[in-house]
């Protein structure tokens, strides 16, 4: 999920941080990213449609974050992803077919009684749906919590609404675990944050505005920074063989031109580079640049015939 490797090459930029440095403001929250995490404590009862009260323990493990934001006297926005965006069929073909072939393990585990290698398993075969998007949604109707779905990534929306200002409907940072948010152009993110509001942030001002740190991205802009997430691998596009998030900043940090880079990198891999990654490359990057998203106007707490279309 996300750009290959990005937050560990980003690791200088990273400040330790606790969540009530935002006290008094409106955060946005990553909806799919807590749904996921909550629901690997639960994962054998969702994977198998288990009944009980640990089956929802994802609601849980979501509101219990959720009070603690509340606890320090912060607003949280929860925004969740909308429908499937084309360019990611590919990724998301994928994911299912790993799901479900862990899904498969687990059970010839589950029948063989090694139940620890099958709940590893379970884990890993979970997958939010979106029957548990709207359970959380009727909880956070329930709580007077603000909600939007998105019309495709959450990602795409959150970016959008931590440009706005406060008046304008807009949030002071993002908390997710997903590194695309820095492709989209997100101001403030908060990552790896735990149940006592630890976390790891990352503010893209300081990254292009830093001074001796290694990566340097001081001659970067927008676009650039983008360009170099896209070629490193993500969602919509993998990287060319031998690619990597080293390698896709040093091009772009040395030729500073997208084009140019694409020209150097069809020359250096040949018969390694599809005949149609220029274009595939260009289409990913607009797809971070033009994201469809709601404008703050049209983003009131969703109707439940929206909640619905939710879907990942």
């Amino acid at each position: 999920m996300g750009i290959n490797n990005l937050l560990k090459f980003m690791k200088p930029y990273v400040e330790r941080v606790h969540i009530k440095k935002y006290a008094g403001r409106r955060v946005g929250i990553d909806a799919y990213s807590w749904l996921h995490k909550g629901a690997y404590s639960c994962s054998m009862e969702l994977c198998l449609d288990l009944e009980g009260d640990k089956k929802y323990q994802f609601l849980k493990y979501f509101m219990h974050r959720i009070n603690m934001l509340r606890h320090y006297e912060i607003t949280p926005v929860v925004v969740f992803d909308g429908g499937n965006i084309p360019c990611k069929a590919t990724t998301e073909d994928e994911r299912n077919r790993r799901r479900k072939a862990n899904r498969d393990m687990a059970m010839e585990k589950l029948k063989d009684g090694d139940a620890n290698t099958a709940s590893e398993l379970f884990q890993r075969a979970v997958s939010v749906t979106p029957l548990m998007a709207h359970q959380l949604i009727q909880t956070l109707r329930s709580e007077n919590i603000e909600f939007v779905v998105a019309p495709y990534e959450a990602d795409a929306q959150l970016a959008y609404l931590a440009g706005l200002e406060a008046e304008e409907g807009g949030v002071v940072a993002v908390i997710s675990e997903d590194s695309d948010l820095l492709a989209y152009g997100c101001p403030a993110i908060v990552f790896k944050m735990d149940r006592y509001g630890n976390g790891e942030e990352i503010m893209l001002n300081k990254v292009f505005d830093a001074v001796g740190h290694v990566p340097s991205f001081k001659n970067f802009d927008r676009e650039l920074f983008t360009g170099m997430c896209v070629m490193a691998g993500c969602d919509f596009l993998p990287s060319v063989p031998g690619i990597g998030i080293a390698k896709a900043y040093n091009l772009v940090a040395k030729y500073r031109n997208l084009a140019r880079v694409l020209s150097v990198l069809k020359f250096e891999k040949g018969k390694l580079m599809p005949e149609d990654y220029e274009t595939a490359f260009k289409e990913a990057v607009a797809v971070f640049q033009h994201a469809r998203v709601f404008k703050a106007a049209e983003t009131p707490k969703t109707s439940s015939s929206r909640a619905f279309a939710v879907s990942k």
